[in-house]
């Protein structure tokens, strides 16, 4: 299998490839949560004024979301693994907005099978791609540059695609030294730096199909 990391924010044009969206701090590590608690499918979206639009007209759509870290007014939890390990999203549909993993899902959306990543459901991905011959990880980075988070996980992932039995407690050291998870705390969001490093506390992935992100 050959694996590349590519820097989402960077890159312009997209090869038809499988993908793993990754934005460990925090979209693609609150995903598989929700769906763990047992939302029934996300939609995604990169705007604010749109998530609020589809909950006008679907009052049950539950809103998760933030900007630049903070979480959103009017919506009904923020992007945050800890907040969303208690929410009560059993049976519904979540419309999701953030800052980085969604601006950059809306720009490989139809550039080939793209699935969602994080340490909290690794090893699933891996296995839902072991049968690949090329995979794009795309880093969601910042709007002020890369995102080391991401990298680290990125390297992780592609060490467990490429059969090199990476060691986690390596990279979770990493992402807990990160640049990212000192942003974080700075923002009062240090808790979610443990809750995004539950290795395999879900045991399944997650696809992007027809504008839906659903469980596999």
């Amino acid at each position: 299998m050959t694996v590349r990391i590519i820097e989402g924010r960077r890159t312009q044009n997209f090869d038809k490839s499988t993908k793993v969206l990754v934005d460990i701090f925090r979209s693609t590590s609150s995903m598989p949560v929700l769906m763990a608690r047992g939302a029934a499918r996300i939609l995604p979206t990169d705007s604010i004024r749109e998530a609020r639009r589809l909950k006008r007209l679907n009052t049950s759509y539950v809103l998760v979301g933030e900007r630049f870290g903070l979480r959103i007014p009017g919506f009904d939890y923020n992007n945050s693994p800890v907040e969303l390990m208690k929410a009560d999203v059993s049976g519904k549909t979540i419309v999701f907005t953030s800052t980085n993993g969604t601006r950059v899902l809306g720009k490989i959306a139809g550039t080939g099978r793209i699935l969602i990543g994080s340490f909290i459901n690794a090893g699933a991905i891996a296995e839902a791609l072991s049968s690949e011959d090329n995979v794009d990880i795309i880093l969601s980075g910042r709007p002020d540059g890369p995102a080391d988070e991401d990298q680290i996980f990125g390297e992780y992932l592609r060490g467990m695609l490429e059969g090199s039995n990476p060691d986690f407690k390596i990279y979770a050291d990493r992402v807990r030294q990160s640049k990212g998870a000192a942003r974080l705390r700075l923002m009062l969001g240090g808790p979610d730096i443990e809750a995004c490093l539950q290795l395999d506390s879900a045991d399944f992935a997650l696809e992007y199909t027809d504008g839906w992100i659903v469980r596999l």
